[in-house]
């Protein structure tokens, strides 16, 4: 070991010791933007998730370039800007990570179209053959599969009748954060279990915990420690947070109005029926109005647009 490498870990200690534990984690790692922020600033925190969920030995990533870097603590267009980390994994395979903070509904198609579009990224005048394997990761709150809920799992283009893998290019995993207390206790002691743990902290003991189960897990630690710190940072995180809650805040409001409308044009549509049937029976318009509830040059308007 290095006399720089020395001092670097003799400060991590003391960044991790100094740490109250019993404080609140106020901008974890399912903040995307602390996501991105520590594993862009930390490769061994990167390399360490990355052997995790590809179950690859640490020592066997030579190199994980971010392909997507970002000027970090700069004000982002929180309407456009992706904070997925899009990684070349040893030069010959493209990992796309992404931290989902809240539930999105049509999550399956768009992680489906930024894995094509990733696949299909080549450079002109290459062959087909030349295409790199291609991997999107979704860590979510809550699987955006219900009915296929569990901590882990992995999507591939298979023979539904033989199982036959077509192509082992193309993949889709998913972590559900909200499965991290089914896991079997036999199951526990894996480093992709570790990593859970330490997204769903609530408190620096938590973290601290788990910093002690590998090296890789203790950088990013000591990395979100001390982005926590900066002040810039922190701005980004709180401005995710807050352009999540009003987006989710817009959705239920969405929905809601859609069901409101989705009420009235079925009691509008009843009506006309209604209407429709007393007309045919030769009922003056006036008294079909007061057994409807609608005004009279409204029913007009109806008769004649008929």
């Amino acid at each position: 070991m290095t006399e720089k490498e020395e001092l670097r870990q003799k400060q991590e200690n003391e960044i991790l010791q100094e740490i109250n534990g019993e404080e609140e984690v106020e901008y974890g790692l399912i903040n995307d933007y602390m996501f991105r922020a520590v594993f862009q600033t930390s490769e061994e925190a990167l390399k360490g998730l990355l052997s995790a969920l590809l179950y690859i030995p640490e020592e066997e990533i030579l190199s994980c370039v971010i392909c997507n870097p970002i000027i970090l603590g700069d004000a982002i267009d929180e309407k456009t800007c992706i904070l997925d980390i899009r990684v070349l994994l040893n030069g010959n395979k493209q990992i796309n990570l992404e931290m989902q903070m809240g539930s999105v509904e049509n999550w399956t198609d768009r992680s489906v179209f930024y894995l094509c579009r990733m696949f299909t990224d080549m450079k002109k005048g290459l062959d087909y053959t030349q295409t790199k394997p291609s991997i999107h990761i979704g860590i979510m709150m809550k699987s955006p599969v219900p009915e296929d809920a569990a901590f882990y799992n992995e999507y591939a283009l298979k023979n539904r009748r033989t199982g036959y893998e077509f192509t082992g290019k193309i993949a889709l995993h998913v972590l559900d954060l909200s499965c991290l207390d089914q896991v079997p206790k036999e199951e526990r002691n894996s480093s992709l279990y570790y990593w859970a743990c330490v997204f769903k902290a609530k408190t620096w003991k938590e973290v601290l915990a788990m910093a002690e189960q590998s090296e890789s897990i203790k950088k990013a630690v000591v990395t979100l420690r001390e982005l926590s710190e900066d002040e810039k940072i922190r701005l980004q995180c709180e401005a995710r947070e807050r352009y999540q809650m009003d987006w989710q805040s817009s959705m239920r409001t969405s929905l809601e109005k859609g069901r409101i409308e989705g009420r009235k044009e079925g009691e509008v549509q009843k009506a006309h029926d209604v209407a429709e049937a007393l007309l045919e029976e030769g009922m003056e318009i006036e008294k079909i109005a007061k057994i409807v509830g609608m005004e009279v040059n409204v029913i007009r308007e109806w008769i004649t647009e008929k």
